[in-house]
């Protein structure tokens, strides 16, 4: 059995250098919204028997592009949340500084994010027990840091594959299973 998971294609939305949390944040909502510059993405041959989607536009964009068959679209796949780690009128700070604070403020669950770590691997459990498990080749297009954390699931399942720090977007990462399908079901439900 095997799992492809797709970053959808990179969005075209330029950023400022350096920003205030209100301009990080009026970003991160534009960003939602704006299109996305397609490109090629290498299936390396596979047929994928089922495709599931984040519901957001540039994945189902992303996954209609690489996937000929019904799409799937799931909100459970939407990427995490990352809000501003501090709110502050004056302070500037380098776009990509915002970034990984927020993703710090995730892991140590703080209150400037939305959704928490903990929250995080809970969702993406809840999607995993609903997937049709009966497939062969599972198809995900999803969100960066979110397939970043898929695969840490994934893992623990005891799916083989390439550990990715950083997700690049429109590059198909392929996971396998050797062992039964009962036993994934089984772990999903521990």
């Amino acid at each position: 059995m095997k799992i492809g998971l797709v970053r959808h294609f990179k969005v075209n939305l330029p950023h400022g250098i350096m920003m205030t949390s209100e301009e990080f944040r009026d970003w991160c909502e534009k960003y939602e919204n704006a299109g996305v510059l397609k490109k090629r993405v290498n299936m390396y041959g596979t047929k994928w028997d089922v495709c599931y989607s984040s519901d957001m536009k540039r994945a189902v964009a992303t996954a209609k592009e690489v996937y000929s068959g019904k799409v799937m679209a799931d909100k459970l796949l939407r990427e995490v949340d990352n809000m501003p780690f501090v709110h502050s009128e004056r302070l500037r700070l380098p776009f990509y500084l915002w970034h990984i604070c927020g993703r710090l403020a995730w892991f140590f669950k703080s209150n400037s994010q939305p959704e928490g770590v903990r929250e995080t691997r809970k969702r993406i459990k809840r999607f995993l027990r609903q997937i049709d498990w009966e497939k062969d080749n599972i198809l995900i297009v999803s969100h960066g840091f979110l397939i970043f954390n898929i695969t840490w699931e994934l893992f623990r399942l005891g799916f083989a594959g390439k550990k990715v720090r950083r997700v690049r977007n429109g590059i198909l990462y392929e996971y396998q299973y050797k062992g039964s399908k009962e036993k994934i079901r089984e772990k999903l439900y521990r």
